[in-house]
């Protein structure tokens, strides 16, 4: 204050213009009217602290800020007058320091010279921590020390730090633990167990020789307690007769601490089957021309898009239009329908007509399954000649024949009239009568 009235009565002795000298002078007149005196000054600010801790829990080994807010509650003027009094309503802190624990460590020294919070202003202070390795589940408090200047007062408070070691909790809730080589829907679900909010969950599936769609699955933020469910294609036309042991990464953040569990694993029993069977086949051929009529049957968990079979050419194996390929369309699980193909033979070492069938599953994935149609075990002659009966079929056709004829003379001795056999008595008495 002195320095201030100094300066301004400096400039009233150097100064020659008259307007100049006026107005400085009136400066200084209104500085000593309305500046309290400091002996007659007091200081009587309200500061309330309220804090935000990220993240709301730590795991072992996690880092992150605690933000605590300084506020002056004090409103209107910074100085103010009661009875004679006047009080500087701003709030002097000198130094503030957060102190922590033997399992929870502060990394900031702290804040020194840190000046006034005017009336009604705030101020954020922040600080960063971590959580030891060997820090205990439960709740960690730290203590919080700030330091007033003039005769404004000094401050302690306690902050609470939670510390969770709890993982996320996996369930495979719709994973068969026997498949075939198919194409099957696939959901996992992912349980937030913790106290607080996770970020940026990712589920990623491993395996051996199979093939997941989408690579992996984004979940998102997870509240507490939340359960969320990752769905996948898995593919397992390619894979192996046998045990398939599948790992489901779980990727996720707490606060700005990015985390893993690799601990979901199971295990799948995969048999050498195609999803699609051919059954019913019946082939007929007219010369080298052979139509093969059968049917397609989806055996496997989920409905197939754009199926279609068709003859593969190859030597000896020509395709007949119109039948080389034949649309199915959409086959539904544990669903059959019909087919018809032709094909020329122009090699008599054919032994079986290789087939192709193509079809999308429900991601829109091209698969292909190849299979064969074997002449020997199916082929029906048209002609219908009996040299092509089968030996065993002809003798069997044989006895039934003789079987027949003998049951029908049976029935026709057991009906003969009574006069016909006396009559033959008679003629046969009379015959050795005369003799």
């Amino acid at each position: 204050m002195l320095s201030i009235v100094h300066s301004i009565s400096w400039c009233i002795n150097v100064t020659e213009d008259k307007h100049l000298r006026l107005t400085a002078f009136l400066f200084l007149l209104l500085v000593i009217i309305t500046t309290p005196a400091a002996a007659d000054t007091k200081v009587r600010p309200t500061v309330v602290v309220d804090y935000q801790i990220e993240p709301a829990a730590f795991m072992p080994g996690d880092t992150g800020t605690i933000t605590i807010f300084l506020k002056n509650m004090a409103t209107g003027e910074i100085y103010v007058k009661e009875d004679d009094e006047t009080f500087d309503m701003n709030a002097y802190i000198v130094s503030a320091s957060l102190i922590g624990t033997n399992e929870i460590e502060v990394t900031d020294k702290g804040y020194s010279n840190i000046g006034l919070i005017g009336p009604g202003d705030t101020l954020n202070l922040t600080f960063n921590i971590k959580a030891k390795k060997e820090a205990s589940n439960g709740v960690h408090f730290l203590n919080f020390e700030l330091i007033g200047g003039s005769d404004m007062y000094d401050l302690n408070y306690k902050i609470p730090v939670k510390v969770d070691s709890k993982d996320l909790t996996f369930t495979a809730s719709k994973l068969p633990s026997t498949m075939i080589n198919e194409v099957s829907n696939v959901t996992v679900d992912v349980l937030n167990t913790r106290q607080n909010d996770l970020f940026d969950v990712i589920v990623t599936p491993h395996g051996n020789n199979l093939n997941f769609t989408p690579s992996e699955f984004f979940i998102g933020t997870m509240p507490s307690g939340n359960r969320s469910t990752a769905t996948f294609t898995l593919n397992t036309m390619g894979s192996e007769q046998g045990a398939k042991k599948i790992i489901f990464n779980i990727s996720y953040l707490n606060g700005d601490n990015l985390h893993f569990s690799s601990k979901n694993t199971t295990i799948i029993n995969v048999i050498k089957r195609p999803a699609l069977l051919l059954t019913a086949i019946e082939v007929k051929n007219v010369g080298n021309i052979y139509t093969i009529t059968g049917e397609i049957n989806n055996i496997g968990t989920t409905d197939l898009k754009s199926v279609i079979i068709s003859v593969i050419r190859s030597d000896g194996i020509e395709t007949i239009q119109p039948n080389a390929n034949y649309f199915i369309g959409t086959l539904e699980s544990d669903d059959f329908s019909s087919f018809e193909l032709s094909a020329g033979i122009t090699s008599d070492n054919i032994k079986e007509i290789p087939v192709l069938i193509e079809f999308r599953d429900t991601d829109n994935t091209y698969t292909t399954i190849k299979d064969s149609i074997y002449l020997e075990q199916t082929k029906v002659n048209d002609s219908g000649s009996g040299k092509n009966m089968s030996p065993i079929i002809m003798t069997t056709a044989l006895f039934v024949v003789i079987g027949i004829v003998g049951v029908i003379g049976y029935s026709w001795k057991k009906r003969r009239p009574k006069s016909l056999e006396t009559e033959s008595q008679y003629g046969a008495l009379h015959v050795r009568h005369d003799h």
